[in-house]
């Protein structure tokens, strides 16, 4: 899939676990925010995962945590449905191969443009 190591972890993170803050996986893979936020990025953009935010109390009551003062925002993440993931890349798999396929079968076109000297008609 083109992931780094760091992605991969996170995806696969992701994918036994539901709506994840940039926090936790900073402590988790004892990484950077910025890191973390990268790879994030690089997922969201491949379609491998979601963010939705939530507010502060929404989280701290789903995640059993007690109460904060605090009021505000954060993000959370969650893999996206395997099923899906997989249908998508067989899709796309498929269409590489096609096109490779169609490439090969008019390969001998390509040489009809040139002469025997190597020089184009």
């Amino acid at each position: 899939m083109g992931l780094n190591e760091l992605e991969t972890r996170i995806f696969a993170y992701l994918l036994k676990n539901q709506d994840v803050s940039t926090s936790r996986l900073t402590d988790l893979f004892n990484m950077d925010r910025s890191s973390i936020q990268r790879a994030l990025k690089t997922l969201i953009d491949m379609d491998l995962i979601t963010r939705k935010s939530m507010s502060l109390k929404q989280y701290c009551h789903l995640k059993n945590h007690p109460s904060i003062s605090k009021r505000g925002y954060l993000y959370v993440y969650n893999a996206m449905n395997i099923t899906s993931i997989k249908k998508r890349m067989s899709s796309l798999l498929n269409t590489w191969f096609d096109s490779m396929i169609n490439k090969i079968q008019h390969l001998d076109s390509l040489f009809d443009c040139y002469e025997e000297d190597g020089k184009l008609c």
